[in-house]
Parts: structure tokens; C-alpha cells; sequence
């Protein structure tokens, strides 16, 4: 049996994984993929192919593809422009070293115990507007004590569970993952438990992160930076298997990770951060301008682009037409790197622009067409337990936006040899 014939057996509503839910995330990462839904189709294409070895995601996020590639004993490639996905991902792919981490956190306890009293506030711009002073000051304790674990591996697991305490004890509303202040009277009613909710997290995730002796040894390659510049480093025709879900359309006008991520990165101490630039952490936004379609080019036009951008008005063309072109830069050069035979898969959705649908699935489509790829096999899943809304933000004369409530998973395979 074919692996599209062997993909299309299961029933119709069995990829909605409606029962599935990650109560309890190291961080709440926005818009992760449904971890055993990744794992199923991956085992098939394994199944049906005892060649592959590799597996790369150029937009991996929290790491979803990358953690159950290396449970099933690929060697895993990886690229994020996010610093925050990549502390996220390194703790997922490189564990914790069980002899280490009982010792570590009974040290940590007592160095925020000691530091109590002995710390100054924590300070960068605007840092009062987010946090109130109270929870400055238990933040900056916990900070301290990181600082002083000496092991790598442990340390990068205590900031993810500093950036999860970060974003609860924010004044940012959680309703959005845009950097939005809370009301006054919320402010001004929040408790500051952060240590102790920080000491529970960490009590509750790090069983989950321990290092495994594996059967197989595999490698891991996590970098992060623009995927357009990282890709060309990889050799044609190198990798097994493409694997991800690639960005929707331009972080501003979709899913802001970077505002999501900035006030946590602005807390862990940068030398545990993988900043590939300078200028990233300097303002709210920089991370969402670096990504794909973040920065206009209003001189760029494409014909092709044209069916994909009926009724919309032309300023917000402008935006989908440079992420479309950002977007196609990475596609083509994924076809080149992707060996012949093997298989792209892109977990993909259409958001809405002016009231009008985007249809990205269709767009792949499109691409895949034009740099070499036959569509292999397509499988639909409804949206279940997505965090946001059917109905998002109001936009003026257009009234409520209508969100992603589909996701197509696209597998592509390539047809023949790169140029």
C-alpha cells in the first residue's frame, strides 16, 4: 500500500485529535503543532521509506517535529529565528542529566532563599509598565540563582521555567499574543507568588526532560536565524525529509512570536540565548520584523501572486506580497536541498485578510508545481482546542476577522534532480 493510500485509511475525523491537550507545556508556546498527530504520520513515511535518516524543519517553533524525529531515531536539522524556540527546543532535543538535576534544584532553592533581601531589582526599559515592583524584585532573585548553576544543560532548563513564571506574572493580557497591557484594576489585583509558582514548575517538568539512553545515537543540528541565509548552508540535495509547519503570513498581521517571546528574553541572561543579531531584544518588534514578510518591499510585485489577493485593499497586498516572496526565497531553496524521490511535508492554514481568505494550501500548491514537487497526498484537520477565537480582532469597515479553524497537512515529493 501506497503511503497516501495508507494516509487516507484512517477516518475522516481521526486527524482532528480531538481528545488531545498539553495541559502542562515546559513554556505555552503560540500555535504548536498536535504532537501525536506529527508522530503518526511521521512513523508512516518512515514505515514507507527505510531510507530516510534525516529530517529538517526550517520553521521548528517549540520543536514538535524535531522532538519525535529523534524519538524515532533520525538525525534532526533545525532553524528558528525565535532565540526563545531555541532555548525551548535545546532543553526538548539535549535533556537534563538525571545524576545532576536533584543536586541542582535543591541548590537553587537555597540560593533564592539567600538571595532574598540581597538582590537589586532587575531593570531594562520600560520594565515598570509590565511588571509590578513587587514581582521585579521576586523575578530578579530567581534570575540571580540561575545565573549561578554552573551546568549548561540544567541552566537552560531553569530559564525556560523562568520564561513560562515571566509570562504569568506579566501585566500583559493572555488572551493575545500580542503585547497588550492589562487593566488597571487587574494590575493592580495580582498577587506575586512568582517564586513559588517557579519552584512548582520546575518540580512538575524536569522528569520529562531527563536524558534517555538511546538505542541509536542521533545527531542534532539547532541553530537559530533567518532560515532564507541558513538554508543556503546546507548541501543540494542533502536531506530525507522536509517537515514543518511554516509561518501563515507575516508575524505582524499573524502570529506575533516575537512579541509573545520578547519579555521573557529581556529576563534570561543573554549569554544563554542564541542572538544571531544585534539590534533583535532592542525593541518589542524586532524579532516579528526579521521573519518572513516582516519588512515591505513596495517595489515588489509578482503576477502570479495576483489570484491569491482578490478584494483585498493594496496596502495590506503590499504585506501578503512580501510575505509570499520571502516565503517563496525558502521554498525554492528547500526544493534544492530536498534529495529526489523524498517527501516535503507542510502542515498549512488560511488566514484572513480583509474578510477574504488566503488560500496558502492552494499557494503551496502553486510552488510546488513550479520548483519540481507532485503532490503526494493531502489530509484535512479541524482545529478542536485552538487558544484563540473563531472570530479575532475587529477591523474597521470589515467588523470581526474570522481566525484559522482548518489546517491541511500538504506532502509533496520531488520529482526529479535540483536545476
Amino acid at each position: 500500500m501506497t503511503l497516501a493510500k495508507t494516509l487516507n485509511s484512517y477516518e475522516e475525523h481521526y486527524w482532528d485529535f480531538s481528545n488531545y491537550r498539553n495541559d502542562s507545556p515546559l513554556v505555552r508556546y503560540p500555535a504548536v503543532m498536535v504532537a501525536p498527530m506529527q508522530e503518526v504520520i511521521m512513523k508512516e513515511i518512515i514505515k514507507a521509506d527505510n531510507t530516510i535518516h534525516n529530517v529538517l524543519d526550517p520553521f521548528f517553533g517549540s520543536g514538535t517535529v524535531l522532538y519525535e524525529g529523534k524519538r524515532l531515531g533520525l538525525n534532526v536539522v533545525g532553524f528558528d529565528i525565535n532565540p526563545l524556540a531555541v532555548l525551548i527546543t535545546r532543553v526538548k532535543l539535549e535533556g537534563i542529566p538525571i545524576e545532576k538535576i536533584s543536586d541542582s534544584i535543591n541548590a537553587l532553592n537555597t540560593r533564592i532563599t539567600l538571595l532574598n533581601g540581597n538582590v537589586a531589582p532587575y531593570c531594562f526599559t520600560n520594565i515598570t509598565k509590565w511588571f509590578n515592583d513587587d514581582v521585579i524584585l521576586s523575578l530578579s532573585i530567581i534570575r540571580q540563582a540561575i545565573i549561578a548553576e554552573n551546568d549548561e544543560l540544567i541552566r537552560r532548563f531553569f530559564w525556560s521555567c523562568f520564561a513560562e513564571t515571566v509570562k504569568q506574572f506579566s501585566n500583559t493580557r493572555t488572551s493575545t499574543f500580542k503585547l497588550h497591557i492589562k487593566e488597571e484594576q487587574q494590575i493592580a489585583s495580582l498577587v506575586d507568588d512568582s517564586i513559588s509558582f517557579f519552584k512548582k514548575h520546575i518540580q512538575d517538568q524536569y522528569s520529562k526532560f531527563i536524558n534517555e539512553k538511546q538505542g541509536k545515537r542521533t545527531t542534532t543540528d539547532i541553530r537559530c536565524g533567518d532560515s532564507k541565509e541558513l538554508l543556503k548552508t546546507l548541501p543540494l540535495e542533502s536531506v530525507d525529509l522536509i517537515y514543518s509547519s511554516p509561518p501563515y503570513g507575516d508575524n505582524h498581521t499573524t502570529v506575533t512570536y516575537g512579541q509573545f517571546s520578547i519579555l521573557p528574553l529581556l529576563w534570561i541572561d543573554k549569554t544563554d540565548l542564541s542572538i544571531w543579531n544585534d539590534h533583535l531584544l532592542e525593541s518589542f518588534t524586532a524579532i516579528d520584523t526579521a521573519s518572513l514578510g516582516g519588512s515591505i518591499n513596495s517595489k515588489f510585485d509578482n503576477d502570479s501572486y495576483k489570484e491569491f489577493l482578490n478584494n483585498i485593499i493594496p496596502k495590506k497586498q503590499k504585506k501578503v506580497i512580501s510575505f509570499f516572496n520571502d516565503y517563496e526565497s525558502v521554498f525554492k531553496l528547500l526544493t534544492a536541498i530536498l534529495k529526489p524521490g523524498k517527501l516535503m511535508v507542510l502542515t498549512l492554514g488560511n488566514r484572513h485578510v480583509d474578510s477574504q481568505e488566503i488560500y496558502f494550501d492552494k499557494f503551496n500548491d502553486m510552488l510546488a508545481k513550479k520548483y519540481g514537487l507532485k503532490l503526494d497526498s493531502t489530509i484535512t484537520r479541524n482545529i478542536i482546542g485552538k487558544r484563540m477565537p473563531k472570530k479575532v480582532s475587529r477591523v474597521e469597515n470589515y467588523g470581526a476577522v474570522n481566525s484559522i479553524n482548518k489546517e491541511y497537512v500538504k506532502i509533496y515529493r520531488k520529482v526529479g534532480t535540483y536545476g
